[in-house]
C-alpha cells in the first residue's frame, strides 16, 4: 500500500508538472508566443505575405517599448498555401508541437475556414484578421474573434445598397471568382439586393484565382447592357479583368468588392482602374497623401526596403492594425495571461484603434466582431479617394446574436 501511494504521488506530480508545462510553454518569463498562418505560396500569397508582415512590423514596434507586461512578443508562422488541408496542418503544428498560446489568422477564407472545427474543439484563441468567412464568427464560438475584415454578410448589405442607392442600378452583373471568400460576398449582395431593393442580378458569372483571360465572362456582361458590373474576387485577376474590360470597349461603370481595394490593382491595370468604385476596410489606404499614412508608410519601408511594387497593400495594414489590438488584449489579460483572460481583455476593447490609418475594434460578451465600418473609395488619378457617400440602412448583422 505504501508503494502505491508512493507510485500515485509520483505520478500525479509527472502529471502536474507536464500540465503546467503544457499550460506555460507558449507563456515563458520573458515571451509569449503566437502562433501565426496565411498563404505565402500559391494564387494568394499576396494576403499571407502582407499579412505577416504587417503583424511583424507591429510586433517588431511593440517589443522595442518593451513589449507587453515586461513580455516581449514572438511570431511562429506557418505556410498554408491557401488550402484549407494545409491550413488545418499548420494550426496542428501550432498549437500541439509549437505550443503557441494564440492563433492569428492573416490568409483567406478558404484555408481559415478549414481550421474552424478543430480550433472550436481544442479551444484555442483565434483571432482573424482578413477572411471573412461566416464561420469564424457564427454561430458564436468565445474563442473567435474577427478583427480587420467584417462579416460576409455585411459586405452584401453595404454592397447592396451602394449598387442600388449611389449607381441606382436596377440592371447589375455579378463577376465573382469560385473561391471562398469572393462566393461569400456576391452571395451576400444577392440576398440584399432582392431582400431590400427587390432587385434581381441579371447574371453571375464566375472564374477562377490564377485566371489569365476574361474575355468570355466580360463578352457575357456585355450582352446583358447592365448599370454597373460588380467584381468580386482577388487583386491580381481584378487587374487583368479590368484592363480586358477597357480594351473591349465596355463603358459601364464598374464596383469591386473590398479584397479589390488595393494600390496593386491599380499599378498593374495600368490606368483601367479609373473611376472603379469599392468599399475599405481602413479610413485611409496606402498611397494616401495623409501624413499619417505617409508616416506608416515610410516606418514599413524602412523595414522592407526590398519589396516589390505595389507594397505596403491594405493587407499589411489589416495585419498591422489587428498585431495591436492582440497585443492589447494581452495587455488588459494581465502580467499571468491565460486563455481565458485574453479572451475577457479583448471582450472589453470599444472602439479601439492604435491610430488614424486603422478602423476602430469593438468586441463584447455576445458577439466577437471587431468591425463593421466600411469606407466608400474610387480610383481617381492613380489613387483610391473618399466618395462622399453614407449608408443609410440599418444593420441587421447584431439581431442574431440576441
Amino acid at each position: 500500500m505504501k508503494r502505491l501511494l508512493l507510485w500515485a504521488a509520483s505520478a500525479y506530480l509527472v502529471l502536474t508538472a507536464t500540465a503546467a508545462s503544457a499550460q506555460t510553454a507558449s507563456v515563458a518569463t520573458d515571451q509569449i508566443l503566437i502562433g501565426a498562418f496565411g498563404p505565402i505560396s500559391g494564387p494568394a500569397a499576396f494576403l499571407g505575405l502582407a499579412g505577416r508582415d504587417g503583424a511583424a512590423l507591429a510586433f517588431k514596434e511593440i517589443n522595442a517599448l518593451g513589449g507587453v507586461n515586461g513580455r516581449k512578443i514572438q511570431m511562429q508562422f506557418e505556410d498554408d498555401a491557401h488550402s484549407p488541408v494545409r491550413a488545418l496542418a499548420a494550426v496542428k503544428k501550432l498549437v500541439e508541437q509549437d505550443k503557441v498560446f494564440m492563433l492569428m489568422s492573416v490568409g483567406g477564407s478558404n484555408a481559415t475556414a478549414g481550421t474552424i472545427g478543430y480550433v472550436k474543439e481544442r479551444g484555442t484563441p483565434m483571432y482573424v484578421s482578413i477572411a471573412s468567412a461566416p464561420e469564424v464568427t457564427y454561430p458564436f464560438a468565445r474563442n473567435l474573434f474577427r478583427g480587420a475584415t467584417t462579416e460576409a454578410a455585411r459586405y452584401g448589405e453595404v454592397y447592396a445598397e451602394f449598387l442600388a442607392s449611389h449607381y441606382k442600378a436596377k440592371r447589375i452583373v455579378l463577376m465573382t471568382s469560385r473561391d471562398e471568400y469572393s462566393r461569400n460576398e456576391g452571395d451576400a449582395t444577392v440576398t440584399k439586393l432582392k431582400a431590400w431593393f427587390s432587385i434581381e442580378p441579371e447574371s453571375r458569372l464566375e472564374f477562377n484565382n490564377g485566371d489569365k483571360d476574361f474575355t468570355s465572362q466580360l463578352i457575357a456582361a456585355q450582352r446583358a447592357n447592365p448599370d454597373v458590373i460588380a467584381v468580386f474576387g482577388s487583386p491580381p485577376e481584378a487587374a487583368i479583368a479590368l484592363k480586358q474590360a477597357r480594351d473591349l470597349g465596355l463603358k459601364q461603370p464598374i464596383f469591386v468588392g473590398s479584397a479589390i481595394v488595393d494600390q496593386g490593382v491599380i499599378a498593374a491595370s495600368k490606368g483601367a482602374a479609373e473611376g472603379v468604385k469599392g468599399f475599405a476596410l481602413i479610413p485611409m489606404l496606402p498611397g494616401s497623401k495623409h501624413p499619417d499614412m505617409q508616416k506608416w508608410e515610410a516606418a514599413w519601408r524602412r523595414e522592407y526596403p526590398n519589396a516589390r511594387a505595389g507594397r505596403p497593400s491594405i493587407f499589411d495594414a489589416l495585419a498591422y492594425a489587428d498585431a495591436y489590438v492582440v497585443v492589447e488584449g494581452l495587455r488588459r489579460a494581465g502580467p499571468q495571461p491565460t486563455p481565458e483572460s485574453f479572451i475577457r481583455g479583448l471582450e472589453g476593447l470599444q472602439n479601439y484603434r492604435v491610430g488614424p490609418v486603422a478602423s476602430p475594434r469593438s468586441f463584447t460578451a455576445k458577439h466577437h466582431i471587431g468591425n463593421l465600418t466600411l469606407s466608400p473609395v474610387e480610383v481617381r488619378d492613380g489613387n483610391w479617394e473618399p466618395v462622399q457617400w453614407s449608408s443609410t440602412h440599418p444593420t441587421e448583422i447584431l439581431k442574431r446574436y440576441k
